[in-house]
């Protein structure tokens, strides 16, 4: 693999990479407003459902009470807000190491672009709420393009705002069925697999 200085662009991932997964406390306070275990909460929360709340085509609403209605449990109005609010709150872990690591590639004039599914509810927190995506020349999010990740759509749609070439642009992504289609593009990818492995090997 390369290092960081053969590339023009890098694109990073959102969740896994730039922020914390989910910790045990924050899937233990939605499952228990569910009503349900852990082991099917998590089951339920990451079905086909969550790919199509990341693309936009369910609300936070229809979401949560399609993870309620398959867990034979039912929500409340108030309680589809505290879940939503909660899982954006738990995808707000940030890794403020790697913050300051994308501070130091745009010093060094690198182009750098952010490439998520997420939800709007969480991508309009993060926009409305701090100002994370300034770090970024462009910012391709799933529910805006009603597409995502492995799709190479979504992919092509963050290459052309970043404004590299495929070549000469690294992608940084938890998992490698999301590497393989960047790769299938032509882009350089490499699976994060964790800050202390991935970094050592690319600075």
């Amino acid at each position: 693999m390369p290092k960081i200085d053969a590339y023009e662009g890098i694109i990073f991932d959102y969740g896994g990479v730039l922020v914390h997964h989910q910790t045990a406390e924050d899937q233990t306070r939605m499952a228990d407003i569910l009503g349900i275990p852990i082991p099917s909460f998590n089951q339920l929360y990451w079905s086909d459902l969550r790919l199509v709340y990341d693309k936009g085509l369910l609300s936070a609403k229809e979401y949560w009470q399609a993870v309620a209605a398959a867990g034979q449990s039912a929500l409340n109005e108030a309680q589809i807000d505290e879940l939503t609010e909660l899982d954006v709150v738990s995808w707000m872990h940030y890794d403020e190491s790697m913050w300051e690591w994308i501070g130091a590639l745009r010093a060094a004039g690198k182009r750098l672009a952010m490439l998520s599914n997420m939800p709007r509810d969480l991508g309009e927190a993060l926009r409305h709420r701090t100002r994370r995506f300034d770090s970024f020349d462009h910012v391709t999010l799933s529910y805006e393009l009603k597409a995502a990740k492995p799709e190479a759509v979504i992919y092509q749609d963050c290459l052309a705002g970043l404004g590299t070439s495929a070549a000469q642009t690294l992608f940084l992504d938890d998992r490698q069925v999301n590497i393989e289609a960047a790769e299938k593009l032509g882009i350089h990818g490499r699976q994060f697999t964790s800050r202390e492995e991935v970094l050592p090997a690319l600075i």
